[in-house]
């Protein structure tokens, strides 16, 4: 049974009409869709996410990543430091990344001049799990969980069914012979806490994928969360650079 159904089916056994259900999943929708707008008009937040990958069995290493940084939301900018660590391990790995335009800078060292420069034309899915597009489009039925708190800050959590999708990967194998690789992501549900002011605050997924070629399968749990609204950031890109 479908999230949607089931709470409806909760609701109606409270007696709830469906005139009243109908109205309530519109006015979540709209929220939904106003979402990005709202939070973008505060101009910068501080950006924090964590995700768990794991694969299909226990013995699959799982990898635990944490990104910190803020955003400036007009491009949008980021820095970002982020820490990895593989299965069991203690060790971790730590990178900081500057996003600006349509360059990113890395530096996985400790040498404040080892940054290395590439191009970068996407936007950076901020959200976690998705990119803004998916809310602003999104036709629903999103679904109202209740009222909570995130990090202190009173929120209202929805429910938005996103789609499954494929992605092409263009690779080269050991053989220098190139290949395309398609990443399946099955239908998944986002989690999305909203402040009274309608901005995001929070976002949490599931996801399930499966590559062609060696049919491998991956579970991601992540979370983002949005704080700190319009405090002023500094995100600039480093005086030295290697690269594009």
């Amino acid at each position: 049974m479908g999230i949607s159904a089931l709470v409806g089916l909760l609701l109606a056994s409270c007696g709830s009409s469906p005139a009243t259900n109908s109205s309530r999943s519109s006015t979540a929708l709209r929220r939904i869709n106003a979402a990005v707008g709202r939070t973008e008009a505060a101009e910068s937040a501080h950006l924090a996410t964590v995700s768990d990958t794991s694969g299909p069995s226990a013995a699959s290493a799982a990898i635990h990543l944490t990104s910190v940084g803020d955003i400036r939301f007009a491009g949008p900018d980021l820095t970002l430091t982020t820490t990895v660590q593989s299965g069991n391990s203690a060790a971790s790995t730590n990178t900081t990344a500057i996003y600006i335009g349509s360059h990113f800078y890395l530096n996985a060292s400790s040498d404040p001049h080892g940054w290395v420069r590439a191009s970068y034309h996407q936007r950076y899915p901020y959200l976690g799990a998705v990119q803004t597009t998916a809310l602003t489009t999104t036709m629903g039925p999103v679904t109202v969980v209740g009222t909570g708190e995130v990090d202190g800050q009173p929120a209202t959590k929805y429910l938005v069914p996103i789609p499954g999708s494929m992605k092409t990967i263009a690779l080269t194998n050991s053989k220098n012979q190139p290949y395309d690789e398609h990443i399946r992501i099955a239908p998944f549900v986002l989690s999305v806490w909203l402040d009274r002011a309608g901005r995001i605050l929070r976002t949490q997924a599931t996801q399930e994928a499966t590559s062609s070629q060696a049919s491998r399968f991956v579970v991601e749990k992540s979370t983002t969360t949005l704080s700190d609204f319009g405090e002023a950031v500094r995100i600039n890109a480093p005086s030295t650079s290697i690269g594009q």
